[in-house]
């Protein structure tokens, strides 16, 4: 998506009241009164007076934009972070960092916050939409793509220049796609292996997130030797999408051939975990485990994986980063409590929408138990807004938002 480059501006996190809270009082409407009229410095007097507000996530988060509009932003910066010690979870301070950070030509950490932030609230399109576009910039096509989808689905304003320009320009792309598919189904006939090759290339060159595509091309290179090229694809289709055992085995089994001991020893030893026992793909994957067991000698070469999970970190590549660690505990044949809080960490930034219904889903008892009945219907419209309608915690979730809104009717209508 080379040609969209959104001005982030947009993305720029604003504060919002909840009345709910502890920290709506009357003063907190006031210097959040005065933050929209652009009266910044009384806002920032305000909170900063007021130790209930100023110990709060909500008034640093408010402090820190009020010191952006008035263009300090290092101080901006120490606020949105106090917020954040205050509330973890406090996630426009994140989105208002990674803002900063992507003004500033800070790739890096700009997306590292934004991540941040869609753990928390996944559906929050602006982040959606920023990770899409640094993304882009980064190189990293299928992630980008990935975003760009996200952002089109959680986005509930269909006529904001950035949702029509996104929307417009993946309908494009995808008709290219739709086209090139008719072209292959009609090389399929003439079994023009070239010509298919060539055309599911420019498939993924148009449109990145075709994981199908991946694994059709890595089984082409396979078959005509190319092994660098076979390895390349099968493992894009192993780090960016749900997969069968099968490509492990393939990435094991070209790791072995192309002389990367390590990387096949940790392969194959994943791929005992998917095979059923005594079945010949199993005792060949034992078989070649036993061959290479060497490798857990070599500490130099073990290292190495630990660098280039770190290496990735720093580049926002969280899957390679996850794939890294992963290979380091197997090869050292440990279980780092440490490390594996990392890659369980990054298993969130890659997928964090089951991570956060899953929260939602145990939050519902308690607010049912306490007669929240608004507040649990907000939690299972997020539920069904962030899981596929299948999932048990989306059927609970239609379930419990019935009975709490014929609740809330009962009582508007009759008093009880």
């Amino acid at each position: 998506m080379e040609n969209l480059d959104f001005d982030n501006n947009s993305g720029l996190s604003g504060v919002k009241i909840d009345s709910s809270g502890s920290v709506a009082s009357d003063k907190t409407i006031r210097a959040y009164e005065f933050y929209q009229n652009k009266r910044y410095n009384d806002a920032i007097a305000i909170v900063q007076n007021d130790t209930q507000i100023s110990s709060s996530a909500f008034g640093q988060v408010l402090i820190g934009n009020c010191y952006k509009a008035l263009n300090n932003k290092d101080l901006a910066l120490q606020h949105w972070q106090k917020a954040i010690n205050i509330s973890p979870l406090e996630y426009a301070a994140y989105i208002n960092i990674a803002n900063n950070y992507y003004a500033d030509g800070k790739l890096s950490e700009a997306i590292l916050n934004w991540t941040i932030a869609s753990t928390i609230v996944p559906e929050n399109s602006v982040v959606n939409l920023n990770l899409a576009t640094a993304y882009d910039k980064k190189g990293f096509r299928i992630k980008s793509t990935k975003y760009f989808e996200k952002y089109l689905q959680y986005e509930t304003n269909s006529t904001t220049k950035e949702y029509l320009s996104v929307k417009h320009t993946i309908s494009n792309l995808t008709a290219k796609v739709d086209f090139f598919t008719k072209k292959v189904n009609e090389y399929k006939a003439k079994r023009d292996i070239k010509m298919i090759a060539a055309l599911y290339l420019k498939m993924i060159a148009t449109y990145a997130n075709l994981p199908n595509i991946y694994a059709n091309i890595g089984e082409i290179f396979f078959f005509d030797k190319n092994y660098e090229k076979a390895l390349e694809f099968f493992s894009a289709v192993y780090l960016n999408y749900p997969h069968t055992p099968k490509i492990i085995l393939d990435v094991a089994n070209l790791c072995y051939v192309l002389n990367k001991p390590s990387y096949a020893y940790c392969y194959y030893s994943r791929a005992l975990k998917h095979l059923a026992d005594g079945t010949s793909f199993y005792e060949k994957a034992k078989e070649k485990i036993r061959a290479l067991s060497y490798v857990l000698k070599d500490t130099e070469l073990i290292d190495k994986h630990l660098e280039k999970a770190k290496e990735a970190e720093t580049d926002n590549d969280y899957e390679r980063a996850i794939d890294e660690y992963e290979n380091y505990l197997i090869l050292t044949e440990s279980e780092d409590p440490d490390i594996q809080q990392i890659i369980d960490k990054y298993k969130i930034f890659v997928n964090p929408e089951p991570f956060v219904v899953n929260v939602l889903y145990s939050q519902i008892p308690e607010l049912m138990n306490r007669k929240k009945l608004n507040a649990c219907v907000d939690v299972c419209d997020r539920i069904l807004k962030l899981s596929d309608s299948h999932t048990k915690e989306a059927v609970y979730a239609v379930k419990c938002r019935t009975d709490c809104k014929r609740i809330l009717l009962a009582r508007e209508q009759f008093g009880v």
